[in-house]
């Protein structure tokens, strides 16, 4: 490696972000030959995530998608509601599939290089930049980076801060007790005490099913008691005491809702992608589909020699919505509810999810807003003003 300091392009992070770009890189008939490196400090595929969306990608391979399902279910304030989707599907990809996948094409790739390292850290200049790492400094024209805030980011302006964190357990159960053809995408009957709490149950089968208890407040709780709620909602809802059923994989994730606007460079040359780069939803944590989207947009202004993309992932518009949602879930956590009640009983579940895709028009929204309890969303205008009226 020693002789080998200059690649034409350097991915630091072998996350969901730097993986998708990898394998969108040699699937191009324009980049799949430029000389690639890899950094990370492992490359070893991990069952301990499951990523899941709606939207239609090109990925790596349809047959890694674990599971499918047409119809969703949300409980709410009492209610249920239960919907097949038209235009979508809820779909979900295991992270140790999608990562094998691609590393097994990346090490058959004579013009790939994976390096495992430290990151200690990047600079540039208008020329490209280069990763430092604990085997030595490394360049090339682009760098994308998954691993480091920027260095001024806790100086960075935060009004409301929130994290979706969340444990699930993929579970075998004695007795047929799932639905794999609906899943649960939101149950709030739970108890709302440490924040906006939902159960997600994603069943593969009549016996099979991962379970997540999922929060939206500021502290990570302690893991037990995502355990002991997610027994609770089993013996609850499913009749099964903790002798019926085998826990296969526990996951946990802790993910950023917050209305930090991240800077699209880490410094020149090197430009931030994944988490780092803000792609996750502020409102929803949803991110994976985020970061296909700008995989494809990094992928056409190489493939074209235009600039790389810098605008943020969501327009001025979507960032309101996201301003005033993440505020409401911030201060009025049972007025939270009142609105996901509307928000459901109001709309079709196909324009919910092309909501949250941001692939809805303004008069469409309009409508959407009609329908919501409107005192919550004037309090957040006013609070937010400040940010609102000054581009979000």
């Amino acid at each position: 490696m020693a002789d080998q300091k200059r690649f034409d392009i350097i991915i630091a992070g072998a996350g969901a972000a730097g993986l998708s770009l990898l394998w969108r890189i040699m699937d191009s008939p324009v980049l799949r030959d430029l000389k690639i490196l890899l950094v990370d400090q492992s490359f070893e595929p991990k069952n301990d995530k499951t990523w899941c969306f709606w939207e239609d990608f090109d990925l790596p391979d349809p047959d890694l998608i674990h599971h499918a399902w047409k119809n969703l279910l949300v409980r709410v304030n009492g209610k249920t509601y239960s919907e097949n989707l038209k235009r979508y599907q809820y779909q979900c990809l295991r992270s140790i599939d999608f990562e094998r996948a691609v590393f097994k094409r990346a090490k058959a790739n004579p013009n790939i290089t994976l390096l495992r390292t430290d990151i200690l850290d990047f600079s540039g200049k208008s020329g490209g930049g280069t990763v430092q790492t604990t085997e030595g400094n490394f360049s090339a024209k682009y760098i994308f980076q998954s691993v480091k805030k920027p260095s001024n980011f806790e100086r960075m302006k935060v009004d409301n801060k929130l994290t979706q964190h969340f444990l699930g357990w993929e579970i075998e159960t004695e007795y047929e007790r799932f639905n794999p053809k609906t899943a649960t995408f939101m149950d709030f009957e739970v108890s709302q005490k440490q924040g906006v709490t939902f159960m997600y149950t994603l069943p593969f089968s009549k016996t099979k099913a991962l379970v997540e208890y999922t929060i939206f407040s500021k502290k990570i709780l302690e893991q037990n008691i995502y355990r002991s709620e997610i027994e609770a909602y089993l013996k609850k809802n499913y009749q099964l005491n903790h002798l019926q059923y085998s826990v296969h994989r526990e996951e946990f994730g802790a993910i950023p809702m917050e209305d930090r606007k991240y800077p699209a460079w880490y410094c020149d040359g090197v430009l931030n992608i994944g988490t780092v780069a803000g792609l996750a939803k502020p409102s929803t944590g949803y991110t994976f589909s985020r970061i296909q989207k700008h995989s494809q947009k990094i992928i056409a202004a190489l493939e074209s020699g235009n600039t790389l993309p810098e605008t943020p992932a969501s327009s001025y518009r979507f960032r309101v919505y996201d301003l005033m949602m993440l505020y409401i879930l911030n201060h009025e956590n049972q007025k939270s509810l009142t609105v996901f009640d509307h928000l459901f009983h109001k709309n079709s579940f196909d324009r919910v999810m092309e909501f949250l895709a941001e692939e809805t028009s303004f008069p469409q929204e309009l409508k959407i807003f009609s329908g919501m309890p409107y005192l919550p969303f004037f309090r957040s205008i006013y609070q937010m003003k400040h940010r609102i009226f000054t581009g979000a």
